[in-house]
């Protein structure tokens, strides 16, 4: 006897069973993988807080306040190389060399127009811009802008964009090799000189240029990406068939959870590791890594690297519903967000109702959520703009093709006629026998005791911090308070970076009130 199932119970029959775990996961349908534009807007968006100051704020909690055990620039270094090898594969070397040779004019091209840009502004107003184009180091107008061009020095935060600059010219060599199958020589070539460096010690190989980090111990970052993207159809076959990558990936999270907790902690449970990875004063993990990036350091920086991207894979949907209206288009324009997060510091601090670094929490996080929604809508209206040059009218393609280089030859000639200026004549004093003026002027500052004994006194302040005796706040506080908002937020910055630097950036503004 056979029994015969009524609809209504084959309805109820169950579903197969579905894989919860997939969907909230990135669905893999081709083309541009939108994850690499929510990480690098993540990384622009963190740059730009950390560069913003008011590190009180709560958004300095996502950003890692540049003192954590990866920063958002070693991110980006990786997301750009890894980007720029998967966007080639499948190109000739011709086409590659010179998609990536008008890339790197481009990123040249706003490295030192930022400069010139900025350059101009000191020299004709009394804005607060970040740092100071110490003049007394240039003979002139023309020798600075000599030095801007060939990227020997920079300003207002360009010098962060001439390792990208170079790191992109020495990889139209590179991609070459890897598309003819050499890719082992830009392995060799890359390791060899990494080992080099290491081995030699710090500065040994610096290359004179102004990056804000030595570029050979910090090569590894962006070729590596570049390695790996070009290769990834390859990575990612070899990776399915390694046994028990579930259990790699979680025994990589629960390694990036215990170091994130030995780091919040101070190292006191394992001091030793602690100084291999964040120094001997265990309060320095980002200077060390920016001038010597030892190789513990590098693959602690590769294994957050990692687990960022599975973070990014896994959690797909909510994140993109969440954050993605802001983070994706910050990461489509990476250049531009990167070039306007540098605009955006000296309008908000020039602002006459600007507060100062001294407020609360709440009002801190109000003033880097407004500075943040500048450097948005300019984003927006940037797209806007370039689809309105790109609308087939002839001139309008000239001017978006032209612009860039109109503008920066236009800077040029600019630079020199702002020196003229009231205000740059006092930045660089008169032009007539300046020689003279410059040696008189630098051996006044040296028969000064004074400056001998300032020197000592804020050498002994910057030794107490970077010994953990005093708080970065009880630092600022030696500044006076007729000191712009603008270089206040630089010293706290650099005090993070480089409290060497921060020492020589107090001396100067101490002096500067002097006068």
């Amino acid at each position: 006897m056979h029994t015969v199932r009524s609809m209504d119970t084959l309805l109820a029959a169950p579903d197969p069973p579905v894989d919860h775990r997939r969907r909230w996961r990135y669905p893999s349908t081709g083309g541009r993988d939108r994850r690499l534009d929510l990480l690098r807007g993540y990384a622009l968006a963190a740059m730009a807080i950390n560069h913003f100051g008011l590190s009180q704020s709560f958004l300095h909690e996502a950003s890692g306040r540049s003192e954590f055990l990866i920063s958002a620039a070693e991110a980006f270094l990786f997301i750009s190389g890894f980007t720029l090898g998967f966007i080639s594969i499948g190109r000739t070397p011709d086409e590659a060399t010179s998609r990536l040779s008008s890339r790197t004019w481009t990123v040249y091209l706003a490295t030192i127009g930022i400069s010139l840009a900025f350059g101009v502004i000191a020299l004709t107003t009394s804005y607060e811009l970040w740092g100071e184009l110490e003049a007394g180091a240039f003979t002139g107008a023309w020798h600075w802008i000599g030095q801007v061009v060939t990227m020997q020095t920079a300003f207002n935060g360009a010098d962060i964009l001439i390792a990208y600059v170079l790191y992109l010219g020495a990889a139209v060599g590179a991609l070459r090799l890897m598309m003819t199958g050499r890719s082992w020589i830009v392995v060799a070539a890359v390791g060899g000189l990494y080992a080099l460096a290491q081995l030699a010690g710090d500065g040994a190989m610096r290359l004179g240029f102004a990056s804000f980090r030595a570029l050979i111990p910090n090569a590894p970052l962006f070729f590596g990406g570049l390695l790996l993207g070009y290769h990834r159809e390859r990575v990612a076959t070899w990776w399915t068939s390694v046994p028990f990558r579930r259990a790699i990936d979680i025994a990589a999270l629960a390694l990036a959870v215990a170091l994130a907790w030995l780091h919040a902690t101070g190292w006191s449970a394992w001091p030793e590791l602690g100084r291999r990875i964040a120094g001997d004063e265990l309060a320095e993990p980002l200077a060390l890594r920016e001038f010597a990036m030892p190789w513990v350091p590098l693959l602690v920086v590769g294994l957050y690297l990692r687990v960022l991207w599975m973070i990014v894979d896994e959690l797909w949907v909510p994140l993109r519903r969440t954050l993605g209206w802001f983070l994706l288009p910050l990461g489509e324009a990476s250049l531009f967000t990167f070039a306007m997060h540098l605009v955006a510091i000296p309008l908000v601090v020039n602002l006459a109702w600007w507060p100062g670094e001294e407020i609360g929490r709440v009002a801190a996080t109000a003033w880097v959520m407004t500075y943040l929604a500048i450097i948005y809508r300019a984003v927006l209206l940037r797209r806007r703009t370039l689809d309105w040059l790109r609308a087939g009218v002839p001139w309008r393609e000239l001017v978006r093709r032209r612009g860039p280089v109109v503008t920066v030859a236009a800077l040029l000639i600019a630079v020199p006629i702002a020196s003229a200026s009231p205000v740059g004549a006092a930045e660089w004093g008169s032009f007539v026998d300046e020689d003279d003026e410059l040696d008189e002027r630098h051996d006044d500052e040296l028969e000064d005791d004074l400056d001998e004994d300032l020197d000592d006194v804020v050498g002994g302040v910057i030794d107490a911090y970077v010994d953990g005796a005093i708080t970065a706040d009880e630092v600022i506080e030696m500044i006076p308070a007729e000191v712009g908002p603008a270089d206040r937020s630089r010293v706290r910055v650099l005090l993070v970076d480089d409290p060497w630097a921060a020492e020589t950036e107090i001396i100067r503004l101490l002096q500067r009130d002097d006068d």
